[in-house]
């Protein structure tokens, strides 16, 4: 699948939803194929975007996206505004300012990785000599 726009309005009334943990997901797997596409080394990760009304995503879940996220920004960089991981555990709430924060990382993470490539066209470092010019 293609990057989906990350929804990084979520109102204290909405609720995240099968599609929406889809979403988030689907981003994951794409930053990491980017990434990786501009020689970053991001290891595998675990992903699931394939969930139904009938899915639930149990604490583990939870917890595995936002390692997963994290996994990206130990082997990449840690952006500006980057917000911290939590640990999900049973009697903690999730409520709209964590999935803004988890949308916001991954586009944090996408966002960062196309100005490095861009900073690396810039000065030549992967396209010099292509064609005779510097592009």
């Amino acid at each position: 699948m293609a990057w989906i726009a990350p929804k990084l309005d979520w109102a204290s009334s909405d609720r995240i939803n099968a599609a929406d943990w889809n979403r988030i997901e689907n981003n994951i797997v794409e930053v990491v194929s980017y990434l990786n596409s501009i020689q970053y080394t991001i290891p595998a990760l675990t992903s699931v975007t394939n969930r139904t009304q009938t899915y639930v995503d149990t604490l583990t879940s939870i917890n595995r996206i936002e390692n997963n996220i994290d996994t990206m920004r130990l082997s990449f960089l840690t952006p500006p505004d980057y917000q911290a991981k939590k640990v999900w555990a049973l009697g903690k709430g999730f409520d709209n300012l964590d999935a803004i924060r988890i949308e916001q990382n991954i586009k944090l993470l996408m966002d960062y990785g196309l100005i490095v490539y861009q900073s690396f066209r810039y000065c030549g470092a992967t396209i010099c000599g292509d064609g005779g010019g510097i592009i």
